[in-house]
């Protein structure tokens, strides 16, 4: 074999081995499925249930198109899942601080009146 039927033999060889397909890399997909579960555990079910379906769907969406051997996809599509859960979980966040901010206005409402009750109008002044 000539030095020219080696090196091109090899630079083949090479070249094939280099589009041999490689297993999906399914932690690509980490990101979205951990803040799927921190908006999940927040109580985004019922503050933002809307965000976390969008969330799970574009998930199911990039594990589909990962196992299709579509990684471009399948990326784009677990950075969606992840910012829809991102959100979802600071949506709830939002309606749970505004609610204990309620409860807060309502005990002080109360204590307003028990004042007003006890000492007279002019106290709150």
């Amino acid at each position: 074999m000539t030095r020219f039927q080696l090196i091109l033999s090899l630079t083949a060889a090479a070249l094939m081995a280099g589009c041999a397909s490689m297993p999906p890399d399914y932690s690509l997909l980490d990101n979205a499925r951990s803040a799927i579960g921190q908006a999940t555990d927040a109580g985004a079910s019922e503050y933002s249930p809307l965000e976390l379906r969008f969330a799970r769907e574009k998930l199911e969406a990039a594990e589909l198109a990962l196992s299709e051997d579509q990684g471009d996809l399948a990326r784009r599509l677990a950075d969606e899942s992840e910012i829809e859960a991102q959100l979802a979980l600071a949506r709830t966040q939002a309606a749970l601080t505004r609610a204990e901010l309620a409860d807060h206005q309502r005990a002080l409402d109360e204590l307003k009146t028990d004042l007003a009750e006890a000492f007279g109008e002019g106290v709150l002044r």
